[in-house]
């Protein structure tokens, strides 16, 4: 999940201390972090979380590491606080507190000055090697290349880097900016495989760094890690051209255009004349035939890791846009599909931080209608019936869910509350968190099917039913939903 927008990440000192700390003032320290260090493979996951490891993030990757070298161990060792502020305390981590903890400046340095010692031991690297590339390493580079491109002043400045930092800081680990800057970064040695693991968790590593930055101890847990991943990986170099491209937002945008008879070149804002509308009856079978082939989308959003069908709302569409192309669909409304926004006829615009599409409610009624011709024939929900359920079931159980417990004044009191919160937050919180009103209504609510689609999305779900309500679509929405759902599930 990041999705997100990471603020209760003080598991991370696990995840770079364990392996800085390998020598301490005595031997005892340093046989200890040796010990650990030969045991990556054999490590359990210490918090509730979904596990990926090795292929996770710093929440996960802390959370392996703790289990071989505990907090309350670690700070025996740490002649200094580990902590100068913060809701972490007894040896124990505090994750559902609005505060991050803030690192003593002079323990992290302790540690970084350990690592040097640590790599020092050539035979110890050589042995620990092998588990350190399978455990650490891709995590330690995605570090390393996000600090080096904040730092590279040819491309960002002091201002614009505490700016940005601010920004996270503030918006508990997402900005539009900051998705424009991860945005730019590739890392061909790890982009490319198939745990995707920088594009899941650059946020989280980044908004690590943001924070480091914060409580002062921003540089000295780069010496650190740029002496571990320097030893173990002398050949690393950084190079501006090598990690990091400009490109524009269109290569962000779902550019896919549907390879069928009603597909024509065309600008992106050309109008749309009589003579290209698509007739009532047309458009239905056009949507029975996309029905038919859900077992045949291409994903249509560059640069997303692709989930489908375990995905979220926006993978979803960029799925089901595979079938029928946004132009295809604006050619059988009689009316715009948005009164207002960045978006085109042709093409979205998905990158814009200050305003999103704001549907016409003619058009979704419109959509609506279709919607119950499309479902009226009894065989046609019948044969498609098992694809539904593999491919878009769960979406709508979670949107039904969440919709039906935000007017449940006996869940949520407050839904206007709830959707100005989520609005604020650019649909970027936890399920941990328990404070705010969005958060309150998520936990309270159990819509998980096993496949952890709801517990890493569920706030985008909820987030979508928010700019529904801002825009006035809300009710017609929520009608060809329960159109659909209940012409396959009413039973």
């Amino acid at each position: 999940m990041r999705n997100s927008t990471f603020n209760k990440l003080s598991l991370a000192l696990a995840a770079i201390a364990f392996v800085f700390a390998f020598s301490s003032c005595g031997d005892k320290n340093a046989n200890r972090f040796k010990e650990a260090a030969m045991n990556l493979d054999n490590t359990q996951l210490t918090i509730n979380d979904y596990d990926y490891w090795p292929d996770g993030g710093i929440r996960n990757v802390g959370g392996h590491l703790a289990s071989l070298i505990s907090l309350s161990e670690l700070e025996k060792m740490l002649p200094t606080p580990l902590y100068v502020s913060g809701p972490h305390h007894d040896g124990e981590w505090d994750l559902y507190s609005d505060e991050f903890g803030h690192y003593n400046p002079q323990a992290i340095q302790y540690l970084a000055e350990l690592a040097k010692k640590v790599v020092a031991d050539k035979k110890f690297v050589a042995a620990s090697k092998p588990l350190v590339d399978k455990y650490l390493y891709r995590q330690m580079l995605c570090m390393m290349v996000l600090h080096d491109v904040m730092y590279d002043d040819e491309l960002f400045g002091k201002d614009y880097r505490e700016y940005l930092f601010n920004e996270v800081i503030n918006n508990y680990g997402y900005s539009e900016e900051e998705s424009w800057y991860l945005g730019n970064i590739y890392i061909e040695e790890i982009s490319d495989d198939d745990s995707y693991l920088f594009w899941n968790f650059n946020y989280e590593f980044f908004y690590w760094w943001a924070r480091r930055w914060k409580d002062g101890t921003i540089d000295q847990f780069y010496d650190g890690l740029s002496t571990v991943l320097l030893a173990y990986h002398p050949e690393y170099k950084y190079e501006t051209e090598k990690y990091y491209f400009m490109e524009e937002y269109d290569d962000w945008e779902w550019d896919y255009y549907e390879e069928t008879e009603y597909t024509c070149d065309l600008d992106d804002d050309e109008p749309i004349t009589d003579d290209k509308r698509i007739k009532e009856d047309e458009a239905v079978e056009i949507f029975r035939r996309a029905a038919t082939n859900l077992d045949k989308t291409e994903l249509v959003l560059a640069n997303e890791f692709d989930y489908w069908p375990e995905c979220g709302i926006r993978v979803t569409g960029g799925h089901l846009f595979s079938l029928i192309s946004l132009y295809t669909l604006n050619r059988m409304l009689p009316c715009d599909l948005y009164v207002s926004g960045p978006h085109y006829l042709n093409r979205w615009n998905l990158n814009d931080p200050s305003d999103f599409g704001h549907y016409n409610p003619e058009a979704i009624s419109y959509l609506g209608n279709l919607a119950k011709k499309v479902v009226s024939d009894k065989k046609f929900v019948e044969n498609t019936r098992p694809l539904v359920d593999e491919y878009l079931k769960r979406q709508m159980l979670i949107m039904k869910g969440l919709y039906d417990g935000m007017n449940n004044p006996e869940i949520c009191p407050d839904k206007q509350a709830v959707f100005d919160d989520i609005m604020l937050r650019n649909g970027n919180i936890y399920l941990d968190f328990d404070e705010c009103p969005s958060c309150m209504l998520l936990n309270e609510l159990d819509l998980e099917d096993g496949s952890y689609v709801y517990g890493n999305t569920g706030e985008m779900f909820l987030y979508w039913w928010a700019r529904r309500d801002a825009d006035g679509t809300i009710n017609q929405f929520h009608d060809i939903l329960e159109t659909v759902y209940n012409a396959y599930y009413g039973e």
